[in-house]
Formats: structure tokens, C-alpha cells, sequence
């Protein structure tokens, strides 16, 4: 039924460019396709308008999605898994649950400023949490089940082999 709406070899590559890739943005798509920003926008809002495709506010970024893939727990966590930034620190806490921000910071060289930013951002969307030990916060995965699901399922989409190392360390322990 889907494809059949999909008359355009461009609609096609885009439709199913969001369904490997849930959460990405439009200049992302537009990098990755090598379309032109304004002939992507006139495809995604097709997409959209014929139900194909969602979209959704990611703070500054507009976000899709295919339509009736993911519940709302997963379009929280995938978008920040497509942002490497996001995903690195997510995959540490996953190898390393118990980590103080310092311990955080040091693995992944960012200033502990930079890396504020971020956490705030995850705990937020309840990605992961803190616990107080003494004057330290420990940061720990909320939903480590449904975070390795989404990076099994669209492992392809991230080109990161740093994702390949997090899923065979989780499965050996």
C-alpha cells in the first residue's frame, strides 16, 4: 500500500531513507540523498500530507519518522542515537553504568561543560538518570532494554563501529 503511494523514485529513496533512519533531520536527509533542501522539503511535506511519513519538533530541528514504526518511548531515544554527540555518551553509560560526570568527560575528551549540555538534554527525556553518592552524581540508563533494541534495529543507520563494540560487550555480559 505504501509503496504504491510512492509513485517517484525520489519519494521512494526518501520514505525509505526514514524508515532506516527514524528521527533524522532535513539537512541530514538532504547530505545523505544529495537533494537540494527545497525539492526535499516539497517531497517531505508530500510524505506527510499522504500520512507516509510524521514529523516532529527535536528542539531546533525538525524530525521524521516513518508513520506507525516506532511508540513514543522510541521517538524520544532515536533521534539523539542518530546524533553522535548523544549516542557516545549513551553507549558509555550503557558499558559503564555508574559513571560521574567526570569519569564521562575524561572517556570522551568533551569539556565537562559541553557535557552538561547533553546530560541535561538525556535526563530530561528520561534517557538516563542520576544518583547521589555523597557530593558525586552517578549516571545510569533508564530503559537500557528498549535503547539496545533501537540500536540493534537500526545499527545500519549509525556507521559507527563504536555500536558494534556497546552490542557485542552488553551481549557477553
Amino acid at each position: 500500500m505504501r509503496e504504491e503511494s510512492l509513485a517517484l523514485e525520489s519519494q521512494r529513496d526518501i520514505y525509505h531513507y526514514i524508515q532506516d533512519n527514524p528521527g533524522t533531520h532535513l539537512r541530514k536527509i538532504s547530505r545523505e540523498l544529495d537533494c537540494s533542501l527545497s525539492t526535499l522539503r516539497y517531497h517531505l511535506d508530500f510524505l506527510e500530507q499522504k500520512g507516509l511519513i510524521v514529523s516532529s519538533k527535536e528542539r531546533n530541528l525538525k524530525v521524521y519518522f516513518a508513520a506507525g514504526e516506532l511508540g513514543s518511548k522510541d521517538k524520544k531515544i532515536s533521534p539523539l542515537l542518530q546524533q553522535k554527540r548523544f549516542r557516545d555518551i549513551i553507549l558509555v553509560i550503557l558499558l559503564n553504568p555508574g559513571l560521574t560526570h567526570e569519569n564521562i568527560s575524561e572517556k570522551l575528551s568533551l569539556k565537562p561543560s559541553t557535557l552538561s549540555k547533553y546530560i541535561k538534554i538525556l535526563e530530561e527525556r528520561q534517557i538516563i538518570e542520576h544518583e547521589r553518592v555523597g557530593r558525586e552524581k552517578r549516571y545510569h540508563a533508564l530503559n537500557e532494554k528498549l535503547i539496545i533494541k533501537l540500536l540493534l534495529l537500526y545499527r545500519r543507520s549509525f556507521w559507527d563501529s563504536s555500536v558494534d563494540h556497546v552490542l557485542e560487550i552488553y551481549f557477553e555480559m
